[in-house]
């Protein structure tokens, strides 16, 4: 009993891939990925390790697009390494649709293709599970402003175990975008109020965090308001999901400097350390700056990091930063337009930027962290065919 314990233990903090290798070798193996206790717990330590790849996909703020979709290990830059998904599994999302969140092996895909009928669906590129998922009520499918919010925080829950969070904006500029939150076990979208966003700047969707039963937004940094108006300087909107609460928190005022160059960017990421935090990250003339957020009440903001790319090693010539985002709370990952390199910020040991690996997705990239995990999508999903 000891020994299968043991055996159980180990095999729960493999990959998907080598799980079903060694799945195949005898007959009292063979069901060990459909069960439910051993998912959960291969999950729950997949989590703990952190997420070993990334997606890196093109992005156009005008749509979404079906086309180039790429999986790489932020670990290594060596182009053998053999994926830990089945290949048609990245050829069904490339073709099918656009990836709009991932976590922990779960991805939420926009459906773009006409051969199916639901514009939406949960999908796990290890098992090759899918489930599609409904559009809310009074949402037309060709508009485009829908965004998700998705996170697979429930561990204790293997039934219905992330939250899926929808926001749709409106056609009338300045309202507040409408909030619904889906049921996997009811196969519906419930009502979960309205989110005020001030009726101020372009709210931007791409790096939306949810952490701590709160959706938190950034807004754009555009030069429309005059400098009297109370919504002339970016801020972020807090959304409690339970209270339906929504709070507007002010920004450091560091991060406003050079708010009028063009390569001034604003982003929200989760930060871990002991504890996760909402961290906020500007790239303005090549230098990257991250604060974390100490006090929600005050808008209090810490700075943890300040470096440009050259002093971090990166001298490709004729320098752009294609996209960026923070892995694991941790690691921060940088496209140019050919290439993604990687900086650890938790030790900064070597000193330098990391080599990972070329990419093909242009000169605007969104990244999505991904882990090879067993994880299910919900009841009736469905397996993608050979």
């Amino acid at each position: 009993m000891f020994a299968e314990t043991e055996f159980l233990e180990i095999f729960s903090w493999l990959p998907v891939k080598s799980i079903y290798k060694f799945s195949s070798l005898c007959k009292s193996l063979s069901q060990l990925p459909k069960e439910d206790f051993f998912a959960k717990k291969q999950s729950k330590n997949t989590q703990l390790t952190g997420d070993k790849y990334f997606l890196i996909q093109p992005y156009s703020c005008q749509s979404y697009k079906a086309g180039k979709l790429q999986l790489h290990s932020w670990l290594t830059s060596s182009t053998n390494d053999v994926l830990p998904v089945p290949y048609n599994s990245l050829q069904f999302i490339a073709t099918t649709g656009s990836v709009l969140r991932s976590s922990n092996g779960l991805i939420c895909v926009r459906n773009l293709s006409n051969h199916y009928e639901k514009s939406y669906f949960i999908f796990n590129p290890a098992t090759k599970y899918w489930l599609q998922i409904p559009q809310p009520d009074g949402f037309d499918c060709g508009d485009t402003d829908f965004k998700i919010v998705f996170e697979c925080n429930n561990v204790d829950n293997i039934t219905d175990d992330y939250v899926l969070i929808s926001v749709i904006g409106t056609s009338v500029w300045g309202s507040d975008p409408f909030c619904k939150i889906y049921s996997s076990r009811e196969n519906i979208w419930k009502d979960a109020g309205r989110i005020n966003i001030g009726a101020g700047r372009n709210i931007c969707y791409e790096t939306t965090v949810y952490l701590n039963g709160s959706i938190y937004l950034i807004s754009d940094s555009g030069g429309y308001f005059r400098e009297d108006s109370p919504f002339f300087w970016p801020y972020i909107v807090a959304y409690d999901v339970n209270s339906c609460v929504t709070k507007l928190l002010k920004l450091p005022k560091s991060s406003r400097e050079g708010m009028d160059d063009l390569d001034y960017k604003l982003s929200i990421f989760t930060w871990k350390n002991l504890n996760n935090y909402l961290c906020l990250v500007k790239l303005n003339n090549n230098m990257f700056t991250i604060w974390v957020l100490t006090d929600e009440e005050t808008s209090s903001w810490h700075q943890i990091f300040k470096m440009h790319v050259k002093t971090m090693g990166l001298n490709e010539f004729d320098l752009r930063v294609a996209g960026f985002t923070i892995l694991n709370g941790n690691i921060l990952l940088i496209a140019t337009n050919s290439m993604v390199y990687r900086y650890d910020l938790s030790t900064r040991s070597s000193g330098r930027l990391q080599e990972v690996c070329h990419h093909e997705c242009g000169e605007n990239v969104i990244f999505h962290s991904f882990s090879s995990t067993l994880r299910p999508c919900g009841a009736n999903a469905t397996k993608l065919a050979a």
